[in-house]
Formats: C-alpha cells, sequence, structure tokens
C-alpha cells in the first residue's frame, strides 16, 4: 500500500491553518491582557518570531518540490 505525498500535503495544511487559527487567539489575548511586563513582551515576540521562522523553513522546503510531477504520480493510478 502507497500513500502519495499529496495526502501529507493536505494533511500538513490542514495542521497549518489549525495552527494559524489558535495562535491569532493567543496572540490576541497576549496583546489584550498580557502587555504587563517586559517579559510579556519577550515572549510574545518570540512566539512570534519561531512560529514565522517555521513558517518560512516549511515554505522553504516545500517549494522544492515541483507539484507538477506529484499530480502526474497521482493521476497514473
Amino acid at each position: 500500500m502507497e500513500i502519495s505525498l499529496s495526502v501529507f500535503l493536505l494533511l500538513y495544511l490542514v495542521y497549518i491553518v489549525i495552527f494559524l487559527f489558535f495562535s491569532f487567539f493567543n496572540l490576541f489575548h497576549m496583546v489584550r491582557y498580557g502587555f504587563v511586563s517586559v517579559g510579556a513582551w519577550v515572549v510574545t515576540v518570540g512566539y512570534i518570531v519561531i512560529t514565522l521562522l517555521g513558517l518560512f523553513v516549511s515554505y522553504y522546503y516545500i517549494a522544492q518540490i515541483d507539484l507538477y510531477l506529484l499530480d502526474r504520480e497521482d493521476n497514473r493510478r
């Protein structure tokens, strides 16, 4: 049994959408209720930087996949 790469990419897309959805609400609550100290600023900025870095690294590696060939492999079956 063979699982296509497109299945993993679709599952990863769903994961990213859910992650960004929850991150939006987490950041909203951090900005609205959490900026009482310098530590809160550091945590918020760190969270944003690490999230953007993770998204950039994901894009860098996923962009190297030739999706045209991926589509051709799925249509062969």
